[in-house]
């Protein structure tokens, strides 16, 4: 999950404002898309200020608004020290899924005739020690020297997570986000106490590492939380109890919180007085809840 500091409201590395960007970036490219495509691809080529984006549905170009800001961004939350950025990011997204896959390229010409202002501007925003051919070919005339770290320097001083070991967004290479879609429980439990209720769902009882979700509540408001992720106090349309399967409806923004499509499932590998145990406690940790998601099949 693409996580906030509580207290400053920054982002707490630049993998999770990268992942938040590439989200953002797909969401303005749906936003764009007529209904009924199987295939969105959005490119950016990039050098110093000369940008050219464009925005394919299933292989037919269309237009899109609002790209040019969260591109920019990412290039910025990319750079290297003495590599650079990206030149080109390519952006894939498949109908029906949250999930993403972005292919970044630092080296080859992004297009041709580079402008040599283009040139100038790449190397003295996002110096790099060994530039690429066309990238020195494209100067007005031989690279300067000394040329002033104009991003380079503020990114030295980068406050990381250090508890976060995903590396930062890629200058060359792949990242793929795939939201889970579902899990199977084959433990429960419920707690109430203090005001606050609890039921805690869990792949394998006593594994603290295995896949596990909690659903919360503490007066009027409530919390849905997955392992590894801070988890969203809103959003969840609906859950719904059908047999052994729970499914949570949520919005893209819990969606995105949580780390799984709109709709996660939570298969029920648990006896039938169990499932009747989880509905009875479900009931009352959403029941004084305002604004609760809708309980059906409850």
């Amino acid at each position: 999950m693409a996580r906030r500091s509580r207290k400053t409201g920054h982002w707490r590395t630049r993998h999770d404002e990268g992942h938040a960007l590439r989200l953002e970036l797909g969401d303005l490219a749906r936003a764009a898309a007529e209904p009924g495509w199987a295939r969105l691809e959005v490119r950016r080529a990039q050098v110093g200020p000369y940008a050219r984006t464009t925005l394919t549905r299933d292989g037919r170009e269309i237009a899109a608004e609002g790209l040019d800001e969260p591109f920019q961004r990412l290039r910025e939350l990319s750079y290297k020290a003495d590599s650079g950025t990206w030149f080109t990011c390519e952006l894939t997204l498949s109908s029906g899924s949250r999930g993403y896959t972005c292919r970044v390229d630092s080296s080859v010409a992004p297009f041709e005739d580079v402008p040599a202002p283009a040139a100038l501007a790449e190397l003295t925003t996002f110096p790099r020690t060994e530039p690429p051919g066309w990238l020195l070919a494209a100067l007005p005339t031989a690279a300067p020297i000394g040329m002033p770290t104009t991003y380079g320097a503020h990114h030295d001083w980068w406050g990381d997570d250090r508890s976060d070991r995903r590396p930062p967004p890629p200058i060359h290479g792949d990242v793929a986000y795939v939201p889970a879609a579902g899990m199977t429980c084959r433990d429960f439990g419920h707690s109430d106490e203090h005001r606050q209720r609890a039921v805690f769902l869990a792949e394998s009882a006593g594994d603290d590492e295995s896949e596990h979700l909690y659903v919360m509540s503490y007066e009027e408001v409530y919390m849905v939380a997955r392992h590894g992720f801070r988890g969203t106090d809103a959003g969840m349309r609906s859950i719904t109890l059908d047999g052994a399967a729970l499914r949570f409806e949520l919005t893209p923004e819990a969606a995105d919180a949580l780390g799984t499509e709109t709709t996660f499932e939570a298969r029920l590998e648990l006896p039938p007085e169990t499932i009747a145990e989880l509905r009875t406690a479900l009931r009352a940790v959403l029941g004084p809840v305002a604004q609760a998601p809708e309980l059906i099949g409850f």
